[in-house]
């Protein structure tokens, strides 16, 4: 395990997931799930149709052979009577099978003829078939713990009748960008902007404050926001000038720091600390900075309190489009767009930079064992999202 490697345990590790509570289904949207959820009836509910087509006893049709047709079923019908034997079904896509039947001949296989349908080829025994339960049986997992509920787990959800869920409380965050410049208008609060959001894609209710440099007033918006929510997120204020007052703002209020100072560029002067047993993610103020430390640190941490199965992003080993310049000795970081022929361009180096991490697709992790890059080498890309 790497140094950075420990210090990334060593955050993830101090957390826990919230508290679960149940909910109805329509009122869990993006909500990750604290038990798995199960299916109260099959998926499909019945043995049905996959094919417009014809319902047939596959020992019926042992090749070219015309062969009865008895009735018409369409999905939302019931099945009828038993299948006869030498009789097939004109079915439609999602309909019940009716018992007997053991296949489906789909339309383009079969033609009309004066005594009902004429086949062109064997039936084989379960084509195009859905067999009751087959996705999901009655019982069974439809969802695993940890999953989070978007449109297309909301849709097995409903598929399977799970009406409820039992679902982790949603995350508080409290948002608190310090600064002198942000507070009186100098400068914009792009951190603010991006972690904003970024707190918000993982499902978080965000409650964002801006706090000027004097200690008193960092140390009550420090301790106002930690008793309104279930983690803390600051931006600037964390390094060693004379302005940086988030430490000791923290130690004012007893909290324990765990972690400051980490070795990677950029994002090293990143701070986690506990102020009883809520954590505190101080990021440093640089943009780039900020939110290398923040996908890094707190995103992965904040994700396990939200109760996700999945905390890391996904990621590719891609190999780089350009060179690359650094030094042995701590991990760095490099935002990276992926090219149409799926190479990793790095878009820029400086810890203040604002453009290339809108730009980027990637976020390119470097041990810090490595130095100096080739085009062409292998890295590990995380996959951020566009820009």
């Amino acid at each position: 395990m790497s140094g950075l490697d420990r210090y990334r345990a060593a955050v993830e590790g101090a957390v826990r997931p919230l508290p679960a509570e149940p909910l109805a289904r329509e009122l869990a949207w993006g909500r990750y799930l604290a038990a798995p959820a199960l299916a109260r009836r099959a998926s499909p509910p019945y043995t049905c149709s996959a094919m417009d087509g014809y319902a047939v006893r596959s020992e019926d049709v042992p090749g070219p052979v015309e062969l009865p047709v008895e009735r018409v079923v369409y999905a939302g019908d019931a099945p009828g009577d038993r299948l006869a034997p030498g009789r097939a079904v004109r079915i439609y896509t999602g309909a019940p099978l009716p018992e007997g039947a053991d296949a489906v001949v789909r339309e383009e296989a079969a033609e009309s003829s004066p005594g009902g349908v004429r086949f062109r080829h064997p039936a084989r025994r379960g084509e195009h078939v859905r067999r009751a339960g087959e996705d999901v049986a009655a019982g069974g997992e439809a969802l695993p713990a940890g999953a989070r509920l978007g449109p297309r787990q909301m849709a097995l959800l409903a598929a399977v009748g799970a009406e409820e869920v039992e679902v982790v409380r949603t995350l508080r965050v409290a948002l608190l960008c310090t600064g002198d410049e942000l507070v009186r208008g100098l400068t914009p609060d792009s951190n603010g902007t991006a972690l904003r959001g970024l707190l918000g894609e993982l499902g978080a209710e965000v409650a964002r404050e801006a706090v000027g440099d004097e200690l008193e007033a960092v140390r009550g918006a420090v301790e106002r926001a930690l008793a309104s929510s279930d983690a803390l997120v600051t931006s600037g204020g964390v390094s060693v000038g004379a302005r940086d007052l988030v430490p000791e703002a923290l130690r004012l209020l007893s909290a324990e720091v765990r972690v400051h100072g980490v070795p990677m560029k950029p994002g090293k002067p990143f701070l986690f600390a506990l102020c009883g047993e809520k954590p505190v993610f101080a990021l440093p103020g640089s943009p780039s900075a900020c939110l290398v430390a923040f996908e890094v640190f707190a995103r992965p941490a904040l994700l396990k309190m939200a109760g996700a199965r999945l905390v890391a992003r996904p990621s590719l080993s891609l190999p780089l489009a350009e060179p690359a310049q650094g030094r042995r000795g701590r991990a760095r970081f490099l935002w990276a767009e992926l090219t149409s022929d799926g190479r990793a361009r790095p878009l820029g180096r400086d810890a203040a930079q604002v453009r290339g991490p809108a730009l980027a697709d990637l976020l390119v992790y470097v041990p810090e064992g490595s130095g100096d890059l080739a085009a062409g080498e292998l890295v590990e890309a995380w996959l951020v999202g566009g820009g």
